[in-house]
């Protein structure tokens, strides 16, 4: 019962949470993402802003060898490290308009709006 209970838990977040990954062996141009975002040593992201639809994903690749993170402005929608050469994708489940930046660097920073 208890392995029921933690199955149907997973199911559910699988139909109506956001996603997320973190990886340092792929890159952004095969991940399937709808736009890509570079963090570089130059400490800017580029291009500074993307727009996508709804349930389409957003990768973020650090080219650089300066680690940053990739932080929603609100803290609670998106956040990860990236060391040099990882990758962040996240998909977006609803429309609005997601700022965010880099907790390192303060000068880095991005909006995401999702249709």
């Amino acid at each position: 019962m208890r392995y029921l209970a933690i199955t149907l838990g997973f199911v559910a977040c699988a139909l109506g949470c956001s996603s997320s990954s973190t990886s340092s062996a792929a890159n952004c141009a095969s991940s399937g993402a709808s736009a890509t975002i570079s963090a570089s040593d130059a400490l800017t992201f580029s291009p500074g802003s993307a727009t996508i639809t709804h349930g389409q994903s957003v990768c973020w690749q650090n080219t650089g060898a300066i680690a940053h993170t990739v932080t929603s402005n609100d803290n609670t929608s998106f956040n990860s490290n990236l060391a040099g050469g990882a990758m962040f994708q996240f998909t977006f489940p609803t429309a609005g308009s997601f700022a965010y930046r880099c907790t390192i660097h303060p000068g880095m920073t991005g909006t995401i709006t999702v249709n």
